[in-house]
C-alpha cells in the first residue's frame, strides 16, 4: 500500500468483505455517533464502529533495523534481494552519529501495542485506586 489513502483502504475492505463476510458490515445511521463511522465489526459483545480517518498512519509501524539487517544478509536471494535497497527511518548520513543516538530515536518510538498495554495499565492503576 505505498501510495494508499484511508479511503483506498476503505474501498479495498468494502471490495473484499462486503456481502462476503457477515462479520463487516456498512454503518449504519445512528444521530448518537460523536463521529463518522465508516464500517461496523460484529465483534462477541455487539456491533462496534470504525472511522477510518488516519487509520493507515496510526497502524504504520517502521521495520525494525536489525531486521532488515538480516534479512539483507539472508541466503535466500530473493529475502536479500527484496531488502537491498530498503532505506529505513535513518539515512546515510544519520548512520555515523553513533549507536547510542540510534538506541535513542528506536526508544522513543512506540508501537501501536505499546501504546495500548501502557494505557490499559495506567486504567488498572487508576482503577486500583477507586477501591
Amino acid at each position: 500500500f505505498p501510495k494508499a489513502t484511508d479511503y483506498s483502504f476503505k474501498a479495498k475492505l468494502y471490495d473484499n468483505h462486503i456481502g462476503k463476510s457477515p462479520n463487516f458490515q456498512k454503518p449504519r445511521p445512528d444521530k448518537k455517533r460523536k463521529y463518522e463511522a465508516h464500517f461496523e465489526l460484529v465483534h462477541y459483545a455487539g456491533v462496534v464502529p470504525y472511522n477510518i480517518v488516519g487509520w493507515l498512519d496510526k497502524n504504520k509501524d517502521p521495520l525494525n533495523e536489525t531486521v532488515v539487517a538480516c534479512f539483507q544478509k539472508s541466503a535466500n536471494k530473493l529475502l536479500a534481494c527484496l531488502y537491498e535497497n530498503y532505506v529505513g527511518s535513518d539515512s546515510a548520513s544519520d548512520h555515523k552519529t553513533g549507536i547510542k543516538e540510534k538506541r535513542k530515536k528506536a526508544a522513543s518510538f512506540q508501537t501501536v501495542s505499546q501504546v495500548h498495554k501502557e494505557n490499559l495499565n495506567k486504567l488498572m492503576t487508576n482503577l486500583r485506586s477507586t477501591q
